[in-house]
């Protein structure tokens, strides 16, 4: 079915509170006598429910008492709080095409209406549920409240707790890395699907299909070379930030030599010549993979007469290697590692004269 809801978590998903968040935090712990973290200590002891959070770290203080603080000191760090990165054309684009939007949020009420007030987003939502102690609890009388079917809602957040109550509900996950929680803590929870930014939400709406789930997903991929024999590889959180090749899924209709233009063209803005089959491996749930997912990888070698690259949100970097400093230097992800093996195999350069 495809999505017709869209529920969001505000902060660290549409909302780049991070540092107010922080700081009013370490300004309650000072408040108890404790010393105060550091970002890289927050981001990893950090966790939702947060009455669960400050019983583990602040037993002695009281709910009660903790709102007080915490009001009190997030009050005066919150003016200046931006949008993320294409909060406002994916809520734009949901408004345009009749989707109901939530919001489902610990953020106090009055918080979220002053930030919502002067970001210019409040009228975008259907209902805010602010305030929320546990969300899993919350997004219950959300859907009951409003009728949702699970098979036609997605939930968007950056932190576990947040694809823990998606899962809860039966709704689509969605995992953003543009918060609170890293990667590693978001794949533990394993979400349906998982994207650097809002972009990447973004597009999904806009082309969404749904992919049978009891069925192999059909990929493409290519092992490009350069005129000087070296191979493009590219590092991407989905695959555990390990080094691989670029490529992605088959259309419907489209063949494979068609789909893997479309998609280099897409993920590095490289034209492809000389594109030769070699191999199609099994992925079947492989841990380096971000969630459980059974692919049939079509493996391609190809030429490239260019060397710029241009990423796009799927990866964050690239390189040009001669492919066994590759085997012998990057942390590959096995696909990627077998392939090269294969080609170096039966040649070291299939593309020299």
């Amino acid at each position: 079915m495809p999505i017709q809801n869209l529920i969001f978590d505000w902060s660290g998903t549409l909302a780049d509170d991070f540092s107010p968040v922080f700081h009013a935090t370490n300004q309650i712990f000072q408040h108890y006598g404790r010393p105060p973290w550091s970002e890289a200590d927050f981001r990893e002891k950090f966790y939702l429910p947060f009455p669960d959070f400050y019983k583990e770290y602040l037993p002695e203080a009281t709910l009660p008492e903790l709102d007080f603080h915490y009001h009190r000191a997030f009050h005066s760090l919150q003016e200046n709080i931006p949008l993320l990165p294409f909060a406002k054309e994916t809520l734009e684009f949901a408004q345009l095409q009749g989707m109901k939007i939530f919001l489902l949020s610990t953020i106090h009420p009055e918080h979220w209406k002053k930030q919502a007030d002067i970001l210019g987003v409040r009228d975008f939502f259907t209902q805010p549920y602010t305030g929320a102690l546990d969300k899993r609890e919350t997004i219950q009388v959300l859907m009951a409240e409003h009728g949702l079917r699970a098979s036609e809602t997605l939930f968007a957040g950056d932190m576990k707790h947040d694809i823990d109550t998606a899962k809860s509900a039966g709704v689509t996950s969605c995992a953003l890395l543009t918060g609170y929680d890293s990667l590693e803590k978001l794949k533990k929870s394993g979400p349906d699907i998982l994207f650097r930014d809002l972009s990447g939400l973004l597009d999904y709406l806009k082309r969404h299909r749904q992919d049978d789930a009891g069925h192999p997903i059909p990929t493409v991929g290519a092992l490009i070379f350069n005129t000087a024999g070296e191979v493009l590889m590219i590092q991407t959180y989905k695959w555990s930030n390990l080094w691989g090749i670029p490529g992605g899924k088959i259309k419907k209709g489209e063949t494979a030599v068609a789909a893997l233009a479309r998609e280099i063209e897409e993920e590095t803005g490289l034209a492809l010549e000389d594109v030769r089959p070699v191999e199609t491996q099994d992925c079947i749930n492989s841990p380096e993979f971000f969630k459980p997912a059974h692919f049939l990888l079509l493996n391609f070698t190809a030429l490239s007469r260019s060397l710029e690259v241009a990423l796009n949100q799927e990866a964050d970097k690239y390189l040009w290697i001669a492919p066994q400093d590759a085997l012998d230097k990057l942390p590959l992800n096995k696909p990627t590692r077998h392939l090269i093996e294969t080609v170096l195999k039966t040649g070291r350069n299939p593309y020299s004269a």
